[in-house]
C-alpha cells in the first residue's frame, strides 16, 4: 500500500469513530429521559417554568463548556501562582488560561447559584449542577459548592452587615461581578482530625468584632476565591472541635492583600484546573460568622453538609457522562462481526453502569427534595435528622460508585479509553478519585454515622423516614418489590442494632459494611419511589391524551419499561446479591438495559 493510503478497513474504522463523536448529545437534558422524569417528579408544575433554563444549561454543558473544559485542563494551561505584581507589591494572584474564565462565565451564567436567593430551590440548583458536572469538576464545580455553602451559612447565621455586604455578590450570575467563596479547614497535623487544628484567632483592638488569624492551612482549594471561610481557635478557647470558631476572611481589604501568603499550588491527581494551595495566614483580618462557640457546628451542619451534597451531584454528573461515552462507543464500534454492545460481557458492563448511575441520581435528588421540604413552612418532624444520615451515606456511596463506573467506561473503550485527547474519560477518572477524598474520606463518613447513632440516636429517625417513604409506594405492580424493600429495611435495622449493642472495636470494624447495606436500601427505595410515581404519571398522561383526543403523538413511554428493568437488576446485583450463573432473569435484564435507546442519541 502506497504511503499515505489507507485500506478500506482503516477508512471504515475512522468513519465509525467519527460517527460516534458526531452522535454525542448536544443537550444533556433532552438526551436524558430519566432526569426529565426525576425533575418532573420533584419540581411538579414548576418543571415547565424552569425547563428553558435547564435546557439552556444542559446545551451549554454539552457543547461550549465541554470544549472549554478540555482547553483549560491541558497541561500547558493549568493555573500558576504570581505572588507579586510588576512593581513588587504582594498580590498572591492565581493566573488562569482564558478558557478557564470563559468556562466560569458559562457556569455562573446558568444561574446555578442565583436561584438560591429564595429557599426551596435545591432541586433546581442541583439539576443545573448535574449538567455542569458532566464535564467533571472542570475547575468550577468546587467553587460552586463552596460558594453555595457560604450563601447558606450567611442566610442562616450571618449578621445583617455580612448579608448586606456579601450575599448580593455571592448570588450574582455575572461571572465578572460575582464573589466566589472557599473553605479552608484542613491543617497538616490534623487532616480529618479537625480537633487538632492550631490556627489562632486574636481580637484586633483597632477593629471591634474582627480578629487576626495566624497559622497554616494545608489544603486550600479555590485559593483564588474572593472570600475565605476559615476555622481558627480564639485565645483561651477549649481544645478540640468545641473551641474552633468560624471566620470570614476577605481576600483583600481596601484593595490590599489581606496578610496571607500562598506557599505553593498543589500538584494534584485530578481537578487540576482548580487551584488548590498551601497557605499561611500572617495576621489576616477575619470576622466571626455566627457565635464563636458554634463554629464547628455550623461548619459541619451547613457548609460541609452542602459540599457533601454537591460532591454527590458531581459524582452523578460524572457517571452519566461516562455512560454517554461508553454506550455511544459500544453502539458504533464493531469487533468480531458485532457491535461491542452486542457482546454479552460488554452488555453486562453497560447495564451495570446504567443501573448504578440511575440509582445514584435517584438517591441524590431525593435528598435535594428533602432540602426543599425542610425549607417549607411545616417540615415533617425528624426529617432534618434523617437527612443528615442520608447525606453522609450518599456521599460515601456515590463517590465509590463514580470511580467504578468511570473505570468501567474506560474498559469499554479499551486502550482508546486511556488516551487523554480521545475522550473525556481519563480526566473524569482522575476527578472521580478526588471526589472519593473530598469533604470526608470513606472512613471519616462511616465513623461520623457511627457517632451519630451511638451519641445522638440518629438511626431512629433515619429508619423511620425510610419506612414512612416506603409506605407511600402504592402501585399494585410493585407489591413484591415493596415487600422486598421492607425486608431489607428490617435486615438493616437488625445490623444497626447489633452494632450499637457491641463493643466499640467491633462497631468500628463493621460500620462500613453496615453503611454499605444502608446505601443499598436507600438506592432501592429511591428507585422504587420513582417507579411508583412514573407508573401513575404515565397512566394519567395516557388517559389525558385519550380523553382530549389530541391529534399529536401519544405521550412518550419509558423505553422497554427501563426503570422497571433497572430496579430489577439493582435488586439482583445489590439487594439479593444473587449468583449470576444461577440467575435466569439476568440475561434478559442485561439485554434490555444495554440495548440502544433514545438516551444514546
Amino acid at each position: 500500500m502506497a504511503a499515505g493510503e489507507e485500506d478500506d478497513n482503516s477508512v471504515g474504522a475512522r468513519q465509525v469513530l467519527a460517527a460516534w463523536r458526531a452522535g454525542r448529545p448536544d443537550n444533556y437534558l433532552q438526551a436524558d429521559l430519566n432526569i426529565q422524569r426525576v425533575l418532573r417528579l420533584y419540581l411538579g408544575n414548576a418543571y415547565a417554568e424552569h425547563e428553558p433554563m435547564l435546557s439552556q444549561a444542559a446545551s451549554l454543558a454539552a457543547t461550549r463548556m465541554d470544549r472549554l473544559a478540555i482547553d483549560s485542563n491541558r497541561d500547558e494551561n493549568l493555573p500558576r501562582l504570581e505572588r507579586f505584581d510588576a512593581i513588587g507589591e504582594r498580590r498572591e494572584d492565581i493566573v488562569f488560561h482564558p478558557a478557564y474564565h470563559e468556562l466560569g462565565a458559562c457556569v455562573w451564567g446558568t444561574g446555578v447559584l442565583s436561584v438560591l436567593r429564595e429557599p426551596g430551590n435545591e432541586v433546581l440548583s442541583g439539576a443545573l449542577t448535574y449538567f455542569i458536572t458532566h464535564n467533571g469538576e472542570a475547575g468550577h464545580a468546587c467553587p460552586v459548592a463552596c460558594t453555595a455553602g457560604l450563601i447558606k451559612l450567611l442566610q442562616q447565621v450571618g449578621s445583617t452587615r455580612q448579608k448586606t455586604a456579601y450575599l448580593p455578590g455571592l448570588l450574582e450570575s455575572d461571572y465578572g461581578r460575582c464573589l466566589r467563596a472557599a473553605q479552608f479547614v484542613t491543617e497538616i497535623q490534623g487532616g480529618s482530625d479537625v480537633g487538632t487544628n492550631s490556627c489562632r484567632a486574636v481580637p484586633d483592638d483597632s477593629r471591634p468584632g474582627w480578629y487576626r488569624l495566624r497559622g497554616e492551612k494545608w489544603f486550600c482549594s479555590v485559593i483564588d476565591a474572593d472570600l475565605f471561610l476559615v476555622t481558627a481557635r480564639p485565645r483561651g478557647a477549649a481544645a478540640g472541635t468545641r473551641g474552633l470558631g468560624l471566620f470570614l476572611v476577605p481576600r483583600r481589604i481596601d484593595g490590599i492583600t489581606n496578610d496571607f501568603s500562598v506557599r505553593r499550588l498543589k500538584y494534584k491527581l485530578g481537578t487540576r484546573s482548580l487551584a488548590s494551595a498551601e497557605v499561611d495566614f500572617e495576621g489576616a483580618l477575619g470576622e466571626p460568622v455566627g457565635p464563636l462557640s458554634h463554629g464547628f457546628r455550623h461548619l459541619m451542619g451547613i457548609v460541609i453538609d452542602t459540599s457533601r451534597v454537591h460532591n454527590a451531584i458531581a459524582a452523578c454528573g460524572l457517571m452519566r457522562r461516562a455512560c454517554i461515552e461508553a454506550r455511544g462507543y459500544a453502539r458504533h464500534r464493531e469487533a468480531f462481526g458485532k457491535t461491542l454492545a452486542e457482546h454479552p460481557p460488554i452488555a453486562q458492563i453497560l447495564a451495570r453502569m446504567t443501573t448504578v448511575t440511575t440509582a445514584a441520581v435517584a438517591a441524590t435528588f431525593r435528598i435535594l427534595a428533602m432540602n426543599d421540604r425542610l425549607a417549607g413552612r411545616r417540615p415533617p418532624p425528624g426529617l432534618a435528622e434523617a437527612r443528615r444520615t442520608h447525606v453522609n451515606i450518599n456521599k460515601y456511596w456515590t463517590a465509590v460508585q463514580c470511580s467504578r463506573v468511570v473505570r468501567d467506561a474506560i474498559e469499554v473503550l479499551g486502550g482508546n479509553g486511556t488516551i487523554e485527547d480521545f475522550s473525556v474519560l481519563p480526566r473524569l477518572y482522575r476527578d472521580a478519585m478526588v471526589l472519593e477524598s473530598w469533604e470526608g474520606t470513606h472512613n471519616t463518613l462511616c465513623a461520623q454515622v457511627l457517632r451519630d447513632f451511638t451519641e445522638r440516636g440518629l438511626h431512629r429517625p433515619w429508619l423511620a423516614e425510610m419506612r414512612q417513604s416506603l409506605a407511600r409506594v402504592a402501585h399494585p405492580a410493585l407489591a413484591e418489590q415493596r415487600a422486598r424493600a421492607a425486608a431489607l429495611l428490617d435486615e438493616v435495622a437488625g445490623r444497626i442494632h447489633r452494632l450499637l449493642h457491641a463493643d466499640a472495636e467491633y462497631a468500628a470494624l463493621h460500620i462500613r459494611s453496615v453503611v454499605e447495606r444502608m446505601c443499598t436500601a436507600h438506592g432501592f427505595l429511591s428507585l422504587l419511589l420513582e417507579l411508583d410515581w412514573e407508573l401513575d404519571w404515565e397512566l394519567n398522561r395516557e388517559l389525558d391524551w385519550e380523553l382530549n383526543r389530541q391529534p399529536t403523538r401519544a405521550p412518550e413511554q419509558v423505553d422497554g419499561d427501563e426503570k422497571t428493568a433497572i430496579l430489577a437488576l439493582y435488586r439482583h446485583l445489590y439487594v439479593d446479591r444473587t449468583d449470576a450463573m444461577e440467575d435466569s432473569d439476568l440475561p434478559a435484564l442485561v439485554r434490555t438495559l444495554a440495548a440502544p435507546r433514545r438516551q444514546d442519541i
